[in-house]
């Protein structure tokens, strides 16, 4: 349960009958840039404050009104002394969404670590009120789906049906995403398509049908066919995403994730480079994607496959489980290309014409970790939220490291995929207070080396809560010179541990250099 109180228990548990009751109505919660900056203000009307997280510099105010608490706020918000002033807001305890289908889900959701993160957010927004949106490229959509329709995205920028591009993004009454393949408004129905973004989104807790991983997600829809349409898709997704940035949400919408349940098996990033570039792309304005892997039992790094095998940092290549928990039979692996696993091997999701049915494969594997993205972002974590507005690509990454490196370990999945994991968005979630809560700006930093000196591997622990695949390690003799540079590799997580091979290397004093993105650790290590 710890997953489900690490945010909330300071303010579910104040303490002191001045901060006890019902009265977060008049409550505001402060993050100071220091103590004494605090201690210079002491706003009008204040009836009791007490220190939340000193570590962190966090203050709760309450105040005799909600007239004298607004008023409180908007001078707050003019203060320089302050990183954020927000409302302090009750929390809510859910219990299992009332789909009447939902049994049908509950094993994978529970294994998945959806059913313990819904006791924080089921999604659809993130705390400071943005839309959450995710967009599917598929066959097609029964997007008049009884459990599907509420959720659909609404292009607040077009008017539906007068045949003017109102928005003037080179498509016409586009109001809920585009068909790529006949080029006009309405995805042609499909089951697989249907499935999928009932995995993700279906509207949850309304006694209709099921629920998704999101209760309240919207859904951008695209029809794609062929290679050109992916990456037509992927630029309109990428625009949407742009606009919304630049504008601060006038235009626009806040994609945080993509879902990639087609590919081409045998294929490679490398032959379809311009398909491949698109994850970079949208990337950089802060969109992931989910794609599920071949559903054949090869490694892709071998064989190839299209997408998963793309080197970018802004894609999780995720393969299929079986409900016994063994990577399943007919699902593709690869120890580089292939990020972590999820179960898609009994789902259950909505179908085309109003309908309701098992799912399987990669296919269904896919939507789960696209739904963990979604949800990671309703988490509480302002942190997260600010790097939103500065640096969307940086909070993107934030959030890819949070799923990765809290994964279930699953020994089927050692050598074959790069965690060695199966998701948990609960843990996820965890992880991503965690860095919150224990302050995100520290510098990132080598905490221990051991055994030091050592003869033959050393082990090295990090302060890093999230931490990229694609880090470095690098040893310097005592001249500064280069001898070795190797990938670095993990052995265990929270905290970060690295496994440093110094075998063959003459005795003596080294460097040694961690270099994850744009963070650089650095510490000394005795060969004997």
């Amino acid at each position: 349960m710890k997953y489900l109180f690490i945010l909330i228990i300071q303010l579910l548990l104040l303490q002191g009958s001045d901060l006890c009751g019902q009265t977060s109505d008049r409550e505001l919660i402060v993050r100071w840039k220091s103590e004494k900056e605090a201690a210079k203000v002491v706003p009008g009307h204040l009836t009791a404050r007490k220190w939340l997280s000193r570590s962190t510099s966090t203050e709760l105010l309450r105040f005799g009104s909600q007239e004298s608490m607004k008023r409180a706020e908007e001078r707050l918000k003019d203060e320089t002394g302050l990183w954020s002033v927000e409302r302090n807001q009750a929390v809510e305890f859910r219990v299992d969404p009332n789909d009447p289908l939902y049994n049908e889900q509950r094993t994978n959701f529970e294994r998945t670590g959806f059913t313990a993160a819904w006791d924080l957010t089921a999604g659809g927004r993130t705390t400071n009120g943005k839309q959450i949106v995710v967009a599917i490229l598929d066959a097609g959509f029964d997007y008049t789906h009884e459990d599907i329709r509420a959720n659909l995205w609404n292009n607040q920028m077009e008017i539906p049906g007068d045949g003017i591009d109102n928005d003037n993004n080179g498509y016409v009454d586009d109001i809920f995403g585009w068909d790529m393949t006949n080029d006009d408004a309405r995805p042609p129905v499909n089951g697989h398509g249907t499935q999928v973004i009932g995995l993700i989104g279906a509207k949850g807790d309304n006694g209709v049908g099921i629920t998704g991983s999101n209760w309240d997600v919207q859904l951008m829809l695209f029809s794609i066919s062929s290679s050109s349409d992916v990456v037509e898709a992927y630029e309109y997704i990428r625009e949407q995403r742009k606009r919304y940035n630049e504008s601060d949400g006038q235009e626009g919408a806040f994609v945080v994730a993509t879902n990639a349940s087609f590919g081409i098996e045998g294929g490679t990033c490398a032959d379809n480079s311009a398909w491949g570039n698109m994850y970079d792309a949208m990337g950089q304005v802060g969109i992931l994607t989910a794609a599920s892997t071949a559903n054949r039992h090869w490694d892709v790094d071998m064989f190839g496959d299209m997408p998963t095998d793309c080197p970018t940092d802004y894609l999780i290549g995720v393969a299929n489980v079986g409900e016994n928990d063994a990577l399943y039979r007919s699902s593709g692996f690869g120890r580089e290309s292939i990020d972590l696993a999820a179960p898609g091997e009994g789902s259950f999701s909505t179908n085309a014409d109003d309908a309701y049915s098992s799912f399987g494969s990669t296919s269904a594997a896919a939507p789960y970790v696209t739904g963990a993205i979604a949800l990671l972002y309703a988490t509480p974590c302002p942190s997260l939220l600010d790097q939103v507005e500065t640096d969307p690509a940086g909070a993107a990454l934030l959030v890819r490291d949070a799923i990765l490196n809290a994964t279930d370990a699953n020994s089927t999945l050692t050598t074959r995929t790069a965690t060695g994991g199966t998701l948990n968005v609960a843990a996820a979630q965890l992880l991503l207070a965690e860095n919150c809560n224990a302050g995100s700006q520290e510098d990132f930093k080598i905490t221990s080396v051991y055994p030091n000196p050592a003869a033959t591997n050393v082990t090295i622990e990090t302060n890093a809560l999230v931490f990229s695949d694609g880090a470095v390690v690098e040893l310097f003799d005592a001249l500064g010179r280069r001898v070795r540079v190797m990938k670095a590799v993990r052995t265990g997580t929270n905290p970060i541990r690295l496994d440093v091979n110094v075998v063959g290397l003459a005795a003596g004093a080294y460097l040694v250099r961690v270099t994850e993105r744009d963070r650089v650790a650095e510490g000394r290590i005795i060969v004997r």
